[in-house]
């Protein structure tokens, strides 16, 4: 018997710091600590092609490459928190901007019914969101 395939979840860094949740992330511990994993293949395909589009857009919002020995984590972490923000806002202008997202999967297929597809939603129109996205600050290292 095989193990199931990992879906690790392209929107973990706002799920781990409470701007997002969603009903297909299951915790799981990894080496590097907690990680989430999807346990939906078709929403992780969503999710996947939603990254992916944010990421495009995002990058160049930042002016940096797609490098991780480069590009500090923070950008990664504003183009999924201020991506989905910036998605909601979108969807549902109403919603109060600072909420958490309540479902990312639940988001994810809104969008793309509302656009024709997820791969047809306005990334470019995101890209504010991805710029004015303001991250918690870690508290300072003590001994340091």
């Amino acid at each position: 018997m095989t193990d199931a395939p990992t879906r690790k979840c392209p929107f973990a860094a706002p799920i781990t710091t409470g701007r997002a949740a969603c009903r297909h992330a299951t915790e799981v511990v990894r080496r590097g600590g907690s990680e989430y994993d999807c346990d939906h293949a078709e929403a992780h395909a969503r999710c996947g092609e939603l990254f992916a589009g944010l990421k495009q857009v995002g990058l160049d919002a930042f002016g940096v490459e797609d490098d991780l020995t480069q590009m500090p984590h923070s950008v990664l972490v504003k183009i999924q928190t201020g991506g989905l923000l910036g998605l909601r806002r979108l969807v549902t202008p109403d919603a109060d901007p600072d909420a958490p997202v309540a479902d990312v999967a639940d988001l994810v297929t809104q969008a793309g019914e509302v656009h024709g597809g997820v791969g047809q939603i306005p990334f470019v129109s995101l890209a504010d969101d991805m710029l004015n996205c303001k991250l918690e600050r870690r508290g300072r290292r003590r001994g340091r």
